[in-house]
């Protein structure tokens, strides 16, 4: 499996997505043609595997907010 499967597998999994649905089929045509997006992809893959790796350690509520923030996520309560 090349890396653009596995980076079209990841996105469709994230939307609970079939890897062979009409859905992914758009998305991996779209991905052939934009490079824009491809980009953004990769952009997206290096944060999260980032934030993956952070995971392991003990990382400040501060840092916590200052990504979620810089993504423009919602941090859960608790």
């Amino acid at each position: 499996m090349n890396e653009c499967e596995k980076i079209l597998n990841q996105v469709c999994g994230d939307l609970s997505e079939d890897v062979n649905s009409e859905l992914c089929d758009e998305i991996k045509t779209h991905l052939k043609e934009c490079d824009q997006c491809r980009k953004e992809i990769e952009s997206m893959r290096g944060t999260v595997a980032l934030f993956q790796c952070l995971e392991t350690r003990k990382v400040p509520i501060e840092m916590h907010q200052r990504l979620a923030k810089l993504l423009n996520v919602d941090l859960p309560l608790g």
